[in-house]
């Protein structure tokens, strides 16, 4: 997993490495997303690499959005693949969760509090 801190304003950016999301790895996913779990941390989870989410993927970015929420933090999405963008699309996520193109653009609306819920298009169409 690469994982790094970016400068100021407890904002720290995530990417998986796994191209897979799924039943098997779903936890050790979980586990590195949730070592940034820290009071009024906002999470840049970066999926640029990632081409397949399973429900039990999607289960744990859920969680992991309400945990960082609950102390204070916030969680982004960006560099979401097209698969990938097919099961958001469907479960309707952009409407509790920012997604956006870049990373850049998660942590600047997650320095300048941009509400919940709103994103830009990102790839694979308009919002």
């Amino acid at each position: 997993m690469d994982s790094t801190a970016v400068p100021d304003a407890k904002v720290a950016l995530f990417r998986p490495e796994f191209r897979k999301i799924d039943v098997i790895n779903s936890e050790s996913f979980n586990a590195s997303l949730l070592s940034h779990l820290k009071e009024g941390v906002r999470l840049v989870l970066d999926l640029s690499n990632v081409q397949f989410i399973d429900s039990s993927g999607l289960g744990k970015i859920i969680f992991a959005l309400r945990s960082f929420r609950e102390r204070g933090g916030d969680l982004r999405i960006c560099s979401v693949q097209p698969p990938v963008m097919v099961l958001f699309a469907m479960v309707r996520l952009r409407e509790i969760v920012g997604i956006d193109n870049t990373a850049e653009e998660s942590t600047a609306a997650l320095r300048g509090g941009v509400a919940a819920g709103t994103s830009s298009p990102g790839p694979g169409g308009a919002s």
